[in-house]
């Protein structure tokens, strides 16, 4: 059974991902579907509303939640629907902080997969989970799934991988049992950004790294590209505005997403990275 967790605050951001969740699961063969939402109310918050709105009552917070939680039963009734019964939607709600929530849940709901939309700079949905994917993506045991808030699903056939030949070691994840529907038809499009241009006249252990990087990916069909941009992120962002993918898969090392948002401003890194969606590996 493949398990989806979706984190949602009810902003466009969310929506979205939830039209593009009911793509996937369908195409990738997921099970459940868990819509988690948390109550948790810092003393930042209450501060911030009561200078605000005035002093904030509990009767308030009641009917906020009560409110907040007739949309998410609504949300999930309306993706269940679109399922059948092929696929259970459940909701899940939680007093814990975000992190602690997501954790939580994906331990005790042996979850697969966390996908979280990315707001862009062209058009903030000032999204509450979009403005924590950095921290989701880091604490998560589980590889995460970004869709940026202005993406609508289309067929996954082409994948970038952006490849370190230092860190390859990684490439095992790709084979993970759950990814056999994926390997059996997506084409993998392996980039390493080379500034030495050692691919020009590879010596024999370049021709070893390429051999080992074949035989990693042996399940999927696949082909190896090369840039000499001086700048890793440069090169990669550079090769995918100039070929159509669907999805990016990031793994560990200076070639990942996941390496570049943590080392750069969270809105430029979405804004020149998260034009299609971008897989975290774990």
């Amino acid at each position: 059974m493949k398990t989806m967790l979706i984190p949602v605050d009810f902003t466009a951001t969310t929506e979205n991902t939830i039209r593009f969740a009911k793509e996937w699961a369908h195409r990738f063969g997921y099970n459940r579907i868990i819509l988690l939402k948390t109550f948790y109310d810092t003393v930042f918050d209450n501060i911030a509303v009561s200078a605000e709105y005035a002093p904030v009552s509990q009767d308030f917070r009641w009917q906020e939640r009560k409110e907040s939680t007739e949309k998410l039963d609504n949300m999930a009734d309306e993706l269940s629907a679109k399922f059948g019964s092929d696929v259970t939607v459940l909701t899940a709600i939680s007093e814990t902080p975000l992190l602690r929530a997501i954790n939580e849940t994906i331990r005790e709901e042996g979850v697969d997969m966390v996908l979280l939309g990315s707001d862009s700079c062209q058009s903030s949905n000032n999204s509450f989970i979009a403005g924590n994917i950095i921290s989701i993506a880091k604490i998560s045991p589980v590889r995460v799934l970004v869709v940026p808030s202005h993406y609508s699903y289309r067929p996954v056939k082409d994948v970038l991988l952006p490849c370190d030949y230092r860190v390859m070691g990684n490439l095992a994840k790709l084979n993970d049992p759950k990814d056999s529907a994926m390997a059996k038809e997506v084409q993998l499009h392996v980039l390493n950004v080379d500034a030495k241009e050692r691919y020009l006249n590879p010596d024999e252990d370049f021709k070893n790294l390429e051999a080992h990087l074949h035989s990693y990916l042996q399940n999927f069909k696949h082909d190896i590209n090369y840039s000499n941009e001086k700048n890793i992120i440069d090169g990669i962002i550079k090769y995918t505005n100039v070929n159509d993918f669907q999805l990016i898969i990031s793994l560990p090392g200076k070639h990942s997403f996941l390496y570049y948002l943590t080392n750069k401003s969270i809105s430029e890194a979405l804004c020149r990275n998260a034009k299609v969606p971008v897989m975290v590996l774990k």
